[in-house]
């Protein structure tokens, strides 16, 4: 059972993270051009919200991904996420 509750808690903070990179999206893509950010975990946000759409579109939660994705304003994070979809 705390497996189980710990999917749970997982499955929450990948939404978290998604919907929080994408509605940062215009800001986030400026400060990862930024070479002041090279290195920082900045630049771990492009892999890492790769694996968290992953980790929903395993849980049957691609509805949800793509849903955070439409509402998304432009910017990188919505293209490659909406690309990364697309070939899933």
């Amino acid at each position: 059972m705390r497996a189980l509750d710990a999917l749970d808690e997982l499955e929450a903070a990948a939404v978290k993270l998604v919907r929080a990179e994408l509605s940062a999206g215009p800001s986030i893509d400026g400060l990862i051009a930024d070479p002041l950010t090279e290195g920082t975990r900045l630049d771990l946000l492009c892999v890492v919200d790769t694996m968290a759409a992953d980790l929903l579109i395993a849980l049957g939660r691609d509805e949800t991904v793509r849903h955070l994705i439409d509402e998304a304003p432009p910017g990188s994070a919505r293209d490659a996420l909406a690309r990364h979809l697309a070939r899933s």
